[in-house]
């Protein structure tokens, strides 16, 4: 299966954007710094000590006791099929995180960091002036990997990224829209 290149998939990205009325913007590679309620954010980052307890059920559980999305990982010879996103991967996790209106609040920095596959991956959302900005970073020391996310009918994909260095995906679209977050080794 083809992968899409950030230029298309980031072009198609604002497109559907703006079709749909929506702030959207993406990118990829290194992490990128964004604004967030005045203050400089920057994406969880895979080298640094953050982490998140994972429960058997695959939930995945903030410091303050909040749930950071349900996650899911998978290996090619298990018979699941991977998201079209990620092509055909050896193995993949991915973790959808969705907000929860009804309480009246917005938990606006959701993220967690786990150990996956033999690295480490960190994902979540932060709410900027644009939107919900969705986010996965992967970093494993011996295999090539990639990080892709999925949100607003967009996705994107990092590309392939070498042993020892951190991939990155990022979208950022509307707050009422759900965020998918992938890791994938190649």
């Amino acid at each position: 299966m083809k992968r899409t290149t950030h230029s298309t998939v980031a072009r198609a990205a604002v497109a559907l954007g703006a079709a749909a009325g929506l702030a959207l913007t993406a990118g990829v590679g290194s992490a990128q710094a964004v604004t967030y309620m005045g203050r400089l954010a920057t994406p969880t980052a895979v080298n640094g000590p953050q982490a998140a307890p994972v429960a058997a059920d695959g939930t995945v559980v903030a410091a303050d006791g909040s749930e950071v999305g349900q996650v899911a990982t998978h290996k090619r010879s298990d018979g699941t099929k991977p998201p079209a996103e990620l092509g055909n991967p050896s193995e993949w996790g991915v973790v959808k995180i969705e907000m929860d209106t009804s309480a009246g609040s917005v938990r606006p920095d959701s993220e967690a960091c786990v150990p996956a596959s033999g690295g480490k991956w960190c994902y979540g959302w932060y709410t900027t002036t644009s939107g919900k900005y969705c986010y996965s970073n992967y970093l494993h020391g011996t295999k090539w990997h990639s990080s892709s996310v999925k949100i607003a009918h967009s996705s994107l994909s990092s590309g392939a990224v070498k042993p020892g260095s951190a991939s990155n995906a990022h979208i950022t679209a509307g707050l009422v829209f759900t965020c998918y977050s992938y890791y994938d080794i190649l």
